[in-house]
């Protein structure tokens, strides 16, 4: 089985370099361009199943994907991105200023994020059977929770920036992750 973890496309936040976690915005003209290619770009792949994050920046990017695979595209709250609490919309200087002063976030935890990602994936990855491949559209935080798990740390939070519209394949091989 073959899992693809696709980042959605650049919304005016990307592009201003504010974090968005869960809030709900539209892709922009240049990520709705990226989500476009990224459908032609996958438009071979013969995905049997399409889940989205429910924000329309990721619903949007899921939307190009099913226009070349008959599966459509069913939204999983599980695979939102990760809740930033106070630090969203912030630039990474203004987050830095924040964390200084040792205000609290409200951010959601390492764990708890890699743990309902992880469990999006096992859960999703199960319905299908092994020849099935499956794409998942989601966010830069919650692919890289994923990464990390996987490669226990090698790749994945902190140490990778996942563009817009990246295309991360896991493989799965009976119950095992690889």
């Amino acid at each position: 089985m073959e899992v693809y973890l696709v980042r959605h496309g650049e919304t005016d936040w990307n592009a201003q370099g504010k974090l968005q976690g869960r809030e709900d915005l539209p892709l922009n003209g240049n990520g709705k361009r990226q989500a476009m290619a990224c459908g032609v770009a996958l438009s071979e792949a013969g995905f049997t199943a399409i889940y989205s994050s429910p924000l329309k920046r990721a619903l949007e990017t899921a939307g190009e994907l099913a226009l070349y695979h008959p599966c459509g595209v069913t939204p999983d709250p599980a695979l939102t991105e990760r809740d930033y609490g106070k630090l969203s919309g912030l630039t990474k200087d203004q987050r830095v200023a924040w964390e200084a002063r040792g205000l609290p976030s409200g951010k959601e935890h390492w764990q708890a994020l890699a743990g309902r990602a992880m469990a999006a994936v096992d859960r999703r990855a199960s319905e299908h059977g092994e020849n099935s491949r499956i794409a998942m559209v989601s966010h830069g935080a919650w692919i890289n929770a994923v990464l990390a798990v996987l490669s226990r740390h090698e790749i994945g939070t902190g140490k990778t920036q996942l563009k817009n519209t990246c295309i991360s394949v896991i493989r799965r091989e009976g119950k095992e992750r690889r």
